[in-house]
C-alpha cells in the first residue's frame, strides 16, 4: 500500500533523539520520556492490515515527535502469544502492543490456558474498528438475511464459512434467534474462509475486510452487517439489530500496555497515538481499507471490552454447564 508522508522525517545525531521541531503536537510527556525507543509489536505477522496499521502509525509519530519507533511481530494463537508476554513486561511504557479486542475480551474465556484477562493491561485506545458482514457469491437466490434464513429453513441448514471463535457464535445466535440450522464451518483464516465462499464449497461467509473488494468488484453481495451501525460499502445492507437479533461481532485494532505504566506516560502514549490517529497518512491508508479511523480513546476502549468480556463469559459459562 502507497502511505503518504506529511512531515519530514527527525534525524537521528549520533543515535540520540533530537528535538522535536516547534510545529509538531505537544503531548504532555513527561520530562525525560522517551530515553530510549518505544517499541510497537504486532500480534499478527508481518504483511496484514493490523502490521500495516501499527507500522503507518509508528512512522507518523516518528515524524511529529521525533521519537524512535521501531515495529516488530509476535505472531501466534489469535495474538494470544503477544498478550502473554506483554503481562510479564516491565510496565515502563516502552513497549506498546499492537492487537485486537478479541484477544483479551474473548481468548481468556473461549481458550483453554490462556493465563491472562483484560484486567492485566491498560489501553492507550484503538485504531479501526472491524466492520464483519455476512457476504455470498453474487448469483445466490437471497440477498437479505432474512431471505437467507428462508433458504436455510427450505433447504434444512446453511453452511457459513468463518476464521474465527466470535465469529462462530454470532453464527451460533443467529441460528437461535431464527430457530434455523447455520452451520459455522471454520477456516484457516480469512482468507480461507472467503476462498470457500468463492469457490461454492459454502452458502457465505462472515468477513472483515476481504470481502470488500468482492463486492465492489461484483463477485459477492452483502447480506447483512454485524456491527451497530451500516457501513459505507454496503450503505443498503441492514444490520443484524435492524433485522432484531444482537449478533453483532465487532471488533477494534487496539492498543494496550502492561499493566502498571506511569499514569503521566500513559497519558504521553494516548495524546500522541491519538494524534497519530488523525494524521493525513492514517486516513490514507484508512481509505484503502474503505475504512475509517476509529480512536475510542482509553475510556471508550475499556468500556467495549468490559462488555464484551462479559457477554463471552457468560456464553461460555453456560455451555460448560
Amino acid at each position: 500500500m502507497n502511505f503518504n508522508p506529511r512531515m519530514t522525517r527527525m534525524l537521528l545525531a549520533g543515535g540520540a533523539l533530537v528535538a522535536a521541531p516547534s510545529f509538531a503536537f505537544a503531548a504532555q510527556c513527561p520530562e525525560g520520556y522517551p530515553s530510549k525507543p518505544v517499541e510497537f509489536v504486532v500480534a499478527y505477522a508481518a504483511g496484514g492490515g493490523t502490521d500495516a496499521i501499527g507500522r503507518t502509525l509508528a512512522s507518523e509519530i516518528e515524524k511529529a515527535q521525533g521519537w524512535t519507533v521501531p515495529v516488530s511481530n509476535k505472531p501466534g494463537a489469535g495474538g494470544d502469544v503477544l498478550m502473554t508476554a506483554l503481562k510479564a513486561m516491565e510496565p515502563d511504557g516502552y513497549t506498546v502492543a499492537v492487537s485486537s479486542t478479541n484477544t483479551v475480551a474473548l481468548d481468556p474465556y473461549a481458550n483453554e490456558g490462556v493465563n491472562f484477562t483484560y484486567e492485566d493491561f491498560d489501553y492507550p485506545g484503538t485504531a479501526m474498528e472491524v466492520t464483519f458482514g455476512l457476504v455470498t457469491l453474487a448469483d445466490k437466490p437471497y440477498s437479505t438475511l432474512e431471505e437467507f434464513i428462508e433458504f436455510a429453513r427450505e433447504n434444512g441448514r446453511a453452511t457459513i464459512s468463518t476464521s474465527a471463535i466470535a465469529l462462530e457464535i454470532a453464527v451460533q445466535k443467529m441460528a437461535d434467534h431464527f430457530e434455523v440450522n447455520l452451520v459455522a464451518i471454520p477456516g484457516g483464516g480469512a482468507a480461507d474462509a472467503l476462498q470457500s465462499a468463492l469457490g461454492g464449497h459454502v452458502d457465505a461467509t462472515i468477513q472483515g475486510s476481504q470481502h470488500i473488494q468482492q463486492i465492489q468488484a461484483g463477485k459477492m453481495k452483502q447480506l447483512s452487517t454485524l456491527v451497530a451501525n451500516r457501513v459505507a460499502y454496503a450503505p443498503d445492507t441492514k444490520t443484524v439489530i435492524e433485522s432484531g437479533v444482537d449478533a453483532t461481532a465487532g471488533a477494534y485494532v487496539l492498543f494496550a500496555l502492561p499493566k502498571g505504566v506511569d499514569p503521566a506516560i500513559r497519558t504521553c502514549l494516548q495524546q500522541v497515538l491519538d494524534e497519530a490517529t488523525k494524521s493525513e497518512a492514517y486516513a490514507e491508508l484508512m481509505k484503502n481499507f474503505d475504512s475509517v479511523p476509529a480512536n475510542l480513546g482509553p475510556d471508550g476502549a475499556l468500556d467495549f471490552i468490559k462488555k464484551q468480556a462479559a457477554d463471552y463469559k457468560a456464553i461460555f459459562e453456560a455451555r460448560n454447564k
